[in-house]
């Protein structure tokens, strides 16, 4: 079991803390469409060095719940069964989820933390943790959700107005984004191809004229084709041949609007031996040829 105190002690405050509690009409009526929002920060928060953080929710809570911890230690425990909480590490707790957490007590943990409500909640909690081995999420990139944690935070102290309640949630739909793209499931193993195939993907994005073939692209990740095709589509949310050819289109699109190049020429810069082809895919990825794409008014 983590370090915590026998009888839980919640301090009155921590030196340097910040936190904004929502009024609940105000979030309820923000959310029954009166905003274009479908999920609002009702609680958010800033606890440094927090020695003696401690929460209980045995009947859970109605809001999703995100905890980011950027110093020291703390815990949580779910049915029992106790998750350490460490920098760079995000606690996702689900809507309704019986839970308990605090800070340790020789290191106690510093976090950003928010409450998220909305008929949202449950389906990002779903989304967030799908796949996930359990509530504690590595975040790849956590200075980045810092930054939304504080940018929320800044908003918010400053009124509760829709001018500052709608740039708020949007922010933090922001943040839920990145720890979607930047969660990472817990086994070194698993994290390490992870962030392989993650390379590979922006080498593609950069070089996408590039020739490959997946055989290739699996063995510079050191896995087998069937994993690294699984991974790269969890990754990107395409197989690699499909984002391979999204990203020529993306590139040609470039060509197309800062060039005079003739269309010919962009196929086969991007890659493409049969300029018929490049017209095909082109027009499955956008609608359109490539030269009904050239006279459209941009901007």
């Amino acid at each position: 079991m983590s370090s915590k105190p026998a009888t839980p002690h919640i301090a009155e405050g921590f030196p340097g803390q910040r936190m904004v509690v929502l009024p609940k009409p105000l979030v309820a009526r923000a959310l029954s469409n009166e905003l274009p929002i479908g999920l609002a920060p009702s609680d958010i928060g800033f606890f440094p060095r927090a020695k003696w953080h401690y929460f209980e929710r045995p009947a859970g809570s109605p809001e999703l719940i995100l905890i980011l911890c950027v110093q020291g230690k703390g815990w949580a425990r779910f049915h029992r069964r106790e998750y350490a909480v460490t920098p760079g590490q995000l606690l996702v707790i689900a809507p309704g989820l019986p839970h308990a957490y605090g800070a340790d007590l020789h290191q106690p943990w510093s976090i950003y933390w928010c409450h998220a409500a909305g008929p949202l909640a449950v389906k990002f909690a779903e989304n967030l943790l799908g796949g996930m081995p359990g509530p504690v999420l590595e975040v790849s990139d956590y200075p980045r959700l810092l930054t939304l944690y504080t940018e929320i935070l800044d908003e918010l102290e400053h009124g509760y107005g829709s001018d500052h309640l709608v740039p708020s949630s949007m922010a933090l739909s922001h943040l839920l984004g990145l720890v979607w793209k930047f969660r990472r499931v817990r086994t070194d193993e698993r994290i390490d191809s992870t962030l392989r195939v993650r390379r590979i993907a922006e080498q593609l994005c950069q070089l996408p004229e590039q020739s490959v073939s997946v055989g290739g692209l699996a063995a510079m990740a050191n896995l087998s084709v069937s994993h690294f095709c699984a991974l790269f589509k969890r990754v990107t949310g395409f197989a690699p041949i499909d984002y391979l050819l999204h990203m020529r289109v993306r590139r040609a699109c470039q060509l197309l609007d800062t060039t005079d190049h003739p269309v010919k020429r962009i196929a086969g810069e991007m890659g493409f031996s049969d300029p018929l082809y490049f017209s095909r895919v082109f027009r499955k990825v956008h609608g359109l040829s490539p030269k009904a794409y050239r006279d459209i008014t941009k901007g």
